[in-house]
């Protein structure tokens, strides 16, 4: 797995969040402002019916992927977002390895607006989404 690129303030590695690691999901190499992810392996109890990736497994990949983006962004005023709105399209089933790429669109003092696509190993389009994001100041692990 590669290094996360920092932004204003270096992120926490995504091994160290447990649901992500649960998950299995990788952070790639991306530039400053963008991010990239993989999920390798497409466990079967992260699937539906169908079988596919389950809705909640790719809005996970979408709403980490605008994440990770915003924190790794130059005008980033902290190592930690919350998500404030994310509208998400599904376009087709997700089967196997699945990419997530993320980007910001536009950054302020204290939102940011990003968006993320998922493809599948044949860069087909599963979903795509948009968000916003707050930075969050406060320490981590404290209520506020």
């Amino acid at each position: 797995m590669s290094t996360p690129t920092a932004g204003a303030a270096a992120q926490t590695p995504i091994d160290h969040i447990p649901f992500l690691k649960l998950l299995g999901l990788q952070q790639l190499d991306a530039e400053p402002g963008q991010s990239r992810l993989r999920l390798p392996d497409l466990k079967p109890e992260f699937c539906n019916l169908l079988p596919a990736a389950h809705g909640g497994v790719v809005m996970t990949l979408l709403d980490v992927a605008m994440a990770r983006a915003a924190t790794s962004h130059p005008k980033s005023t902290s190592s930690s977002v919350v998500t404030v709105e994310m509208s998400t399209r599904f376009i087709k089933p997700g089967r196997g390895v699945l990419t997530a790429e993320g980007r910001v669109l536009h950054t302020g003092g204290s939102l940011c607006t990003t968006e993320a696509h998922v493809r599948d190993a044949g860069g087909e389009l599963v979903a795509s989404a948009m968000g916003t994001f707050k930075y969050w100041r406060a320490p981590l692990g404290g209520v506020e």
